[in-house]
């Protein structure tokens, strides 16, 4: 209950804002496609989605298990790794985006960057039905204002700064589809819901 109400304190500023920070992620995807091997996002699913680790169990980017569905993984390998055992950065968790969320530290866990090719999509779902123990921070990276990519909350379409750091509350229903010609990038940070990291939040917003 008490993440719950912290959850509903980050969320009553509206269900997707922007935050001080910003980043050149066009730059800093170039960086990722020159030096790592995206993986495919939840090999399950036959969809044209790939991400990159910014955090694992062990600081690789290997992608397994941190980008398959981990309830899934736990049932086939017998194990009980949950969202926040993920939580040592890899090498593609640079110094820059060190330097932009150090207020969250140690707190950031299982987060990737990914790549949803022409055609990719995430179908409409929620997060943390059950419990929250965590929020979203996302940053849009690179071709996300394109108007064939759609994110959408709820029945609403969301706009978005290139390279902006935004809290979006994916307890509420959303979606994403990309109908472009172009890959989309999206930075996803996964971050304890604790006092600490709502005024982290709150401190950050514009």
């Amino acid at each position: 209950m008490k993440n719950r109400i912290i959850y509903s304190c980050m969320s009553q500023y509206g269900v997707h804002y922007p935050l001080t920070i910003k980043m050149n992620s066009d730059k800093f995807i170039d960086w990722t496609e020159n030096n790592f091997e995206y993986k495919k996002y939840n090999p399950r699913k036959k969809i044209d989605r790939y991400g990159l680790s910014l955090t694992s169990l062990d600081g690789d980017v290997t992608g397994i298990p941190d980008l398959d569905s981990i309830i899934e993984y736990n049932i086939e390998n017998n194990s009980e790794y949950r969202e926040k055992d993920f939580n040592v950065k890899t090498n593609v968790f640079n110094k820059d985006l060190q330097e932009k969320m150090h207020c969250f530290d140690p707190y950031i866990f299982r987060s990737h960057v990914l790549k949803i090719n022409p055609g990719g999509f995430f179908p409409p779902h929620r997060d943390q039905i059950t419990e929250i123990n965590s929020f979203r921070i996302i940053v849009p990276a690179k071709n996300c204002s394109n108007k064939g990519v759609n994110f959408l909350i709820e029945d609403r379409k969301l706009h978005w700064d290139e390279g902006r750091f935004y809290f979006l509350d994916t307890v509420k229903t959303h979606t994403l589809f990309n109908a472009s010609s172009e890959p989309s990038y999206w930075i996803v940070f996964n971050i304890q819901v604790n006092t600490f990291t709502l005024r982290a939040l709150t401190s950050l917003i514009r």
